[in-house]
């Protein structure tokens, strides 16, 4: 963690002037030393409407880019369709040496 965490620290920056509040953040690690941050906003759907949005900030260690991204989702089937894709900037991935490189 302490390699990522300056990476992590930038996301959820980015995150905090991008996205509303509450936001969550989910971490996933593998075992070729690849990392995920995602930083979530969930917007629920209104009294008239069963469409409830996600917004999302991501980095992928793999792709050294931040991502934006808006899904709107059917609360009555899970059905997800994602709206937007945009790309914030990159950072540069921290982890010098992969596993099976």
């Amino acid at each position: 963690m302490e390699t990522i965490g300056p990476v992590v620290d930038e996301v959820i920056d980015i995150a905090r002037r991008e996205l509303d509040a509450p936001r969550s953040v989910e971490i996933e690690t593998w075992e070729d030393r690849e990392f995920l941050v995602r930083i979530i906003h969930w917007s629920a759907p209104g009294v008239n409407t069963r469409y409830g949005y996600e917004t999302a900030i991501q980095y992928h260690s793999d792709r050294e880019t931040v991502e934006a991204f808006l899904i709107e989702e059917d609360t009555h089937t899970d059905e997800a369709e994602r709206l937007l894709k945009m790309e914030l900037g990159t950072i540069p991935d921290p982890v010098r040496e992969k596993i099976g490189e």
